[in-house]
Parts: C-alpha cells; sequence; structure tokens
C-alpha cells in the first residue's frame, strides 16, 4: 500500500493530509501528543486511513524511528515535511536545530525509503528573500553533513531568533537542491515550498508580535490573506503528475509580498 508522510499536522500540515490523503494510508507525526491525535480523530471520522507516530525532528533517533515506521507502513508515496518553529517560540539555538538540522535529519532518513514516483515536500519560507543570508554560508547549507549543522552556522544571529529563522529556511531551500540528483537516482524528486502570510496559528501569534509583519500582511498584493489550503494546493500539484518533471526546486507562494519588498523603491 502507498503511504503518505505529513510531519507537523498543524494548519498547513493537516490541510495536505486532507488534500492529498484519500485512497492511501496516511501516517501523520508531530510533537504535540494532543494535536497529533486530535488530527488522527478527524482524519478517521471522514474515512481517512490513518496511523499517528510522536516524533522530535530535533532528535536523529526519533526521525530515524519515523522513517522505520513509515517503511512498515507501506510504500512511500509522497513525504510533507512541515514541522518547524517560528521566531518567537523559540531562541535561536531551538531554532536552528528543530528548522535547519530536523529537516535535514527528515531528508537523510527518508532518502533510502524513496523509490520510482516518491516525493518529498519541505515547507520552508519566504523569509530568506526578505532577510538574506551570507553567500559564503550557504554552500555549506547545502551539502554539509547534517550532523555539523549547528557547527556550520555556529554563533550567527545568536541573539536574533528572526535571523536565525530565516538561515534556517535558506538551509531548507538549499538542502533540496542539492539533494535533487541523490533523489532522481531513485526515480524521485525533492522539492521546497516557501511560503508567505499565510494564515495559521503560528502566524496569528507572529503578527501579534511585530508589527513588520502586519504591516506586510496589509500590503500584500494580491489583497487577502492566503490559507493553508494555498499550500496543500500546490503540495497536490507537485507530488502528482503533472510536476513530473519538477525536482530540486523551491516554489514561493505568497501572494507577491517579497516582490512587493523588493521592487518599491525605499523613501
Amino acid at each position: 500500500m502507498n503511504v503518505s508522510i505529513v510531519i507537523g499536522v498543524g494548519g498547513m500540515g493537516l490541510a495536505c493530509a486532507r488534500r492529498m490523503g484519500a485512497g492511501q494510508r496516511l501516517l501523520l507525526a508531530d510533537c504535540d501528543d494532543g494535536v497529533l491525535a486530535s488530527a488522527a480523530a478527524g482524519l478517521r471520522d471522514a474515512g481517512y486511513d490513518v496511523l499517528t507516530h510522536a516524533v522530535d525532528v530535533a532528535d536523529p533517533q526519533s526521525v530515524q524511528r519515523l522513517a522505520a515506521a513509515a517503511q512498515a507502513a507501506g510504500r512511500l508515496r509522497v513525504l510533507v515535511h512541515t514541522a518547524g518553529l517560528s521566531p518567537t517560540m523559540a531562541p535561536p539555538e531551538r531554532i536552528y536545530a528543530v528548522d535547519l538540522r530536523g529537516a535535514a535529519l527528515v531528508m537523510d532518513a527518508f532518502l533510502p525509503l524513496a523509490q520510482e514516483g516518491s516525493v518529498a515536500v519541505i515547507i520552508a519560507s519566504a523569509a530568506p528573500q526578505i532577510m538574506a543570508t551570507p553567500v559564503e554560508l550557504e554552500r555549506q547549507l547545502a551539502t554539509a553533513p547534517s550532523d555539523t549543522l549547528l557547527d556550520v552556522v555556529g554563533t550567527l544571529h545568536k541573539d536574533d531568533s528572526y535571523g536565525a529563522y530565516a538561515v534556517s529556511k535558506r538551509g531548507n531551500q538549499l538542502r533540496v537542491e542539492a539533494a535533487a540528483g541523490a533523489w532522481g537516482e531513485r526515480g524521485a524528486r525533492i522539492v521546497s515550498i516557501s511560503p508567505g502570510l499565510i494564515r495559521t496559528g503560528m502566524s496569528v501569534r507572529e503578527e501579534k508580535a511585530s508589527s513588520q509583519i502586519a504591516a506586510l500582511r496589509a500590503a500584500v498584493p494580491l489583497k487577502r490573506v492566503g490559507t493553508p489550503e494555498d499550500i496543500a494546493a500546490a503540495v497536490e500539484w507537485l507530488v502528482g503528475p503533472n510536476a513530473s518533471y519538477v525536482s530540486g526546486i523551491d516554489l514561493r507562494i505568497d501572494g507577491g509580498v517579497v516582490s512587493l519588498v523588493k521592487w518599491t523603491p525605499s523613501t
């Protein structure tokens, strides 16, 4: 049986599970037992075949146990990794551990499960387009062994969770690019999605903490809030046959806000 794995079952993860989970087995993973149980119950009530597994993506052994559970559940069809911490949720060192190294550990653990037709989607962020990462760091972010990534970033942004978040998400984008060859050797694809201001519990928290984020939301060129369903729709396309030649890329879904910031003259 085909199995799709969703890591992180908050707003975007749950929307992705609903969109692509019919007719196959779903393995949901999260660090929050309550969120995990609630998501699974709702999907089971709607007729989905659901398994659950607790995971801490910052813990290599926990990630390996999740990969083993996925292998036991069936043939890897889709992996969607949405788990992460926003800047107000944790200090920089924890953001690096979860958002940067955690995503790298997931990619490493699931590569051996990839086979013809498997697709991995890593949720990154549009943040690196607004807060740039040092160019000299990018190759290391892309190619350094996962267990050395925390040494690679070192004390960069050690007192700035927003900077650590942007660097971590840039690392996600770069590691997806670098991993396309290894996934392609197995007949599989890997891509990333960089959401902008999407209405989730996490984004509401960030907006309350930052007037800059609130101002960006008000200025989105498409004049509406992004939704988890916008991301799920993109995931559905990326994992489907119409995107069968798409791998190693990042798809930014932000309503045009990065373009606005980039091309609006400063005063």
